[in-house]
């Protein structure tokens, strides 16, 4: 199978069992507010041992720029250019993709590669298309968009 067709299946799936479990929070739950001025706005958290995860790639140029790429070819059109929510394809996904500029530097590696291999909803799950060294550069670039990096 290749890869879209793996992408389009892995979300349809994902999409038929969240429905069905409607009203059920998907993960360990929801956290509100903290990363930005909206306090209306709330996300969905990895469980406590994958926030634990230690990001064994060095965050560094190469490693960073080697996320920058992957993140314009996989997440930019959800999530935009600049990582704020507002790709080209976001008005047509049933929720608004994060911004990810608010959320980095505010949760932890783990938190972001647990979500990044997982997914959910419309949001991918990148587990078995990324190598684990891949997830971790899109880690490693997401949080250098913090602006208390």
């Amino acid at each position: 199978m290749n890869h879209q067709k793996t992408r389009l299946v892995k979300t349809a799936i994902l999409i038929i069992l969240l429905s069905g479990a409607a009203g059920v929070s998907y993960g360990s739950g929801t956290h509100a507010g903290g990363h930005s001025k909206k306090a209306s706005m709330s996300h969905w958290s990895a469980p406590p041992e994958a926030m634990k995860q230690i990001n064994p790639v060095k965050t560094d140029s190469t490693s960073i720029s080697a996320g920058k790429k992957l993140y314009s070819q996989l997440c930019a059109d959800c999530h935009g250019q600049k990582a704020e929510g507002n790709g080209p394809s976001a008005s047509s996904l049933s929720k608004k993709p994060t911004n990810l500029r608010e959320m980095a530097g505010g949760h932890a590696d783990g938190d972001f590669a647990w979500k990044i291999r997982e997914g959910r909803g419309d949001m991918p799950a990148w587990g078995e298309e990324l190598e684990r060294t891949e997830v971790w550069h899109l880690v490693n670039y997401i949080q250098s968009l913090s602006s208390h990096h």
